[in-house]
């Protein structure tokens, strides 16, 4: 079987990738409390050789643990947290000690590159990311109007890289063209959002069956995108299946779990807004929940009708960070899709819950929601294949029932 050697000299980055910067003491949800932060040898020994002020020695010598059972990632020791998921090295100031006193170079690699991520991929780069589980890069998808773009630049030697496929028929091979038609897609303001992901799954969902080739198939979805007729669900059809769509995402809210402090608190808040009653009667059809999601898309509309385009920009920064579409093996393909829409499906709920009754709205509200769901998904791949592998145990997974994902 013929071999296919794809060289790698250059990266590539969504434009904000060089903007970004910590809020440290502005930050609201830290990155230093709900999370097991764990590193390997290395930095371990790093860590035990610093020395500070008393405060940071003392911070130090009881704050860091070795992980003494077999660990096949290569994590070999964590900060032992304080109550609450706080990280020992956290001042009350919202600072971290360690960097106070001996700067980000002192931190463990896993610290000093939160939120950014970086890997070799078929796409021909070093790819760099930030995931959205951070304000700050929320910041920075709530301050570009006109959408994402993407920069490259040449590598240093030393940086320069090869992936070698064993197949050079290989779907992944094709993985810069398929990937760059589907964030095209993603950013098609001739189509609502919902309706240009639900396009790219009929354009997916016809490559995961295959017949045909990588070229002939690029030629049949760029006509897909400029084809108006209708695909997506009218709004009729969308208010008979909301009750699906709710609860869907309302079980999904109560069975995910974070060590962050205040994940409880906004799970309970969003759940027990769903818990009143409302005064008179229900309108003919309707159940108290989608009367009470009903009245929060209204406040949700008023408030951000004019941002559309944060939640375009956070769903590309997903599809970036997350390496979306999987193509091999198999059913890769389409159960990426599956996943991703999802992931939309719950970011919807809660952003829309987060205009809730009694809830104080606005952006820091919104943020708070997005915050705690990229958290509990984006960083939790095992969870994600749980909830997506769900869908194909109970025959739920298939194009009609995505489009009931999309149509909240």
């Amino acid at each position: 079987m013929e071999k296919y050697t794809l060289k790698i000299t250059a990266d590539l980055r969504p434009s904000y990738y060089d903007d970004f910067h910590c809020l440290a003491e502005r930050c609201r949800i830290s990155c230093c409390v709900g999370w097991e932060v764990t590193f390997n040898k290395k930095d371990y020994l790093g860590l035990k050789q610093q020395k500070g002020t008393e405060e940071l020695d003392r911070r130090l010598a009881h704050g860091i643990r070795r992980i003494r059972k077999e660990n096949p990632t290569g994590h070999y020791a964590e900060f032992d947290l304080l109550e609450g998921g706080v990280c020992p090295l956290l001042r009350d100031d919202h600072l971290c000690a360690l960097q106070a006193e001996k700067g980000h170079g002192a931190l463990p690699e896993v610290c000093q590159k939160f939120p950014r991520a970086e890997r070799y991929l078929p796409s021909g780069y070093l790819e760099r990311s930030l995931v959205p589980a951070c304000e700050g890069v929320l910041e920075l998808l709530w301050q570009m109007p006109d959408g994402i773009d993407f920069r490259s630049g040449p590598l240093p030697q030393k940086q320069c890289a090869s992936l070698t496929f064993q197949n050079a028929q290989s779907r992944e091979i094709h993985f810069q063209d398929i990937r760059g038609w589907c964030i095209d897609t993603l950013q098609d303001r001739r189509y609502p959002l919902p309706e240009r992901i639900l396009r790219m799954g009929i354009g997916l969902r016809e490559l995961a069956d295959g017949g045909g080739s990588i070229g002939q198939w690029m030629k049949d979805v760029h006509a897909l995108l400029d084809n108006e007729k209708d695909v997506y669900l009218s709004e009729a059809e969308r208010q008979r299946v909301l009750p699906m769509f709710l609860s869907n995402n309302r079980n999904l809210l109560q069975h995910l779990r974070s060590r962050d402090p205040d994940f409880p608190d906004l799970q309970t808040e969003v759940w027990n807004a769903f818990c009143v009653k409302p005064e008179g009667e229900l309108p003919p059809g309707m159940s108290a929940a989608q009367l009470v999601w009903l009245a929060a898309c209204g406040r949700y509309e008023k408030q951000f009708g004019d941002r559309e385009y944060f939640m375009e920009n956070l769903m590309v920064a997903v599809f970036y960070h997350l390496h979306f579409p999987k193509l091999e093996p198999g059913e890769a393909l389409w159960k990426s899709f599956v996943n991703f829409c999802n992931i939309y499906s719950f970011y919807r709920y809660m952003m829309v819950m987060s205009c809730r009754e009694g809830s104080p709205g606005g952006r820091e509200e919104l943020f708070r929601a997005v915050v705690h769901v990229s958290r509990c998904l984006l960083h939790n791949s095992a969870r994600q294949e749980e909830l997506r592998d769900e869908f194909f145990a109970n025959d739920s997974a298939t194009l009609a029932h995505m489009a009931i994902l999309l149509s909240g």
